[in-house]
């Protein structure tokens, strides 16, 4: 079954508030295995939802509409819909008997805007909402020459049209997909330390096949590699997803630092806890920001306790600028430990992260495209240089996500391989 989502509202059309809907019925979508090909979001206009759905039982076997049912003016998605399907609007008793229900037991009167909730297109099974006085329904419409398509309406409100989702639109496409059910599986592994071209020439063959689908996400200093199966059975998606999984590990090695949505955050969190370290953080060319995402993970305030900002890597004072760069982000390290200890005694470990700036540029200022990260405890200091710099937002997330991938290593008792 090939489908596809129409989402009315001007108010997301403008971006004054984020469709939440589309994405969670495509996962349900995804889930029930039904191929999802297109999005469209139409403002509140008659005509123009009209010719959208139109268009969406020409080329889809399911059009799933969300908003436009409520008692306003501007909900007209019921009209579209009818318009749409070639049929006449029409009182479902049923319907109005339930909304009629529910403001007798508010207390409150019925006003005609409430009963125009309750007109349905001529023919249409109605979707009853116990959780809301807006009922959705499904249209069959006939199509030259094929099958029919599906036009199924919700209402907008995520509380409502998750009910409704859940409890009647899913088994209704179960039962009407029959023995035709496939399933599709999906799986995120999430990458660190290499870039989307890397991983695209080491991975190309994988990506050119047509099941499983192999594709690139690439976000801010790190790549998701989302992996899709689709089989007659879950066992078998499941099973091809882990072959594909398999390969991918083998190929990325230890670029790879979780699946799903395991920020790597919350992987050096999860690290340093199992280590029973605690750590003392100093950034300069990252401006606060690392030490902001370790302590927003969980458990991260406990094991993040003492963090500093600084404009200059001299104001740690004994151990700082020195030359090579290497050994002085070392000594940084070891001075940020020592720093941090006197005001937490429980900091057990320290990581710098500073940039070569400027000195033209002053305090903060424009950082050349190198950055150093060392690692330090009372016995030992590792560091590693980054070929990146910079305060912009992307430098930052880049220089944070390799001084995090280096202490990942560190910690696990290794050195990332490139």
């Amino acid at each position: 079954m090939d489908a596809e989502l129409v989402t009315t509202g001007t108010e997301i059309l403008l971006g004054e508030i984020v469709d939440t809907n589309a994405a969670w019925i495509a996962r349900r979508l995804r889930d029930l295995g039904i191929n999802l090909f297109y999005k469209t979001t139409v403002g509140d206009n008659l005509e123009r939802i009209a010719a959208v759905l139109r268009q969406g039982l020409e080329r889809s076997d399911l059009v799933l509409v969300t908003g436009g049912l409520g008692p306003t003016v501007d909900d007209v998605t019921r009209d579209a819909a009818a318009l749409a399907a070639d049929r006449e609007l029409q009182i479902d008793d049923a319907s109005l008997a339930q909304i009629e229900a529910i403001f007798a037991r508010w207390g409150r009167k019925v006003h005609d805007n409430n009963r125009r909730q309750a007109l349905l297109p001529a023919g249409a099974t109605p979707i009853a909402n116990p959780v809301g006085t807006a009922p959705g329904f499904i249209v069959e419409v006939a199509r030259k020459g094929r099958g029919h398509a599906l036009l199924i309406c919700l209402p907008g409100v995520p509380r409502e049209m998750m009910h409704l989702m859940q409890e009647t639109v899913e088994p209704f496409l179960v039962q009407r997909m029959g023995a035709d059910r496939v399933y599709i599986r999906s799986r995120i592994l999430r990458t660190v330390g290499l870039g989307e071209s890397v991983i695209d020439s080491r991975i190309a063959d994988l990506m050119a096949r047509n099941n499983p689908t192999v594709g690139l996400a690439a976000h801010l200093g790190q790549v998701d590699v989302r992996v899709t199966a689709r089989a007659a059975s879950a066992e078998r998606a499941d099973q091809m997803l882990d072959e594909v999984a398999t390969d991918l590990y083998a190929r990325l090695g230890d670029a790879v630092f979780a699946e799903g949505d395991t920020s790597l955050e919350a992987v050096v969190v999860q690290a340093l806890a199992q280590a029973g370290h605690t750590l003392a953080l100093v950034e300069t060319n990252t401006g606060g920001e690392l030490a902001a995402r370790l302590r927003a993970a969980p458990g991260g305030e406990q094991t993040t306790p003492s963090s500093l900002v600084i404009a200059s890597l001299a104001e740690l004072g004994p151990g700082g600028p020195a030359e090579p760069i290497g050994q002085a982000c070392a000594e940084w390290a070891a001075a940020t430990r020592l720093a941090a200890a006197r005001v937490n005694t429980d900091v057990s470990l320290a990581l710098a992260i500073c940039g070569v700036a400027d000195p033209a540029a002053g305090p903060y200022g424009a950082y050349r495209g190198e950055s150093f990260v060392a690692v330090a405890t009372p016995a030992a200091v590792a560091s590693t240089r980054l070929d990146v710099g910079g305060v912009d937002e992307l430098a930052r997330r880049w220089v944070g996500n390799g001084a995090l991938n280096f202490l990942r290593h560190w910690l696990a008792g290794q050195l990332p391989q490139a």
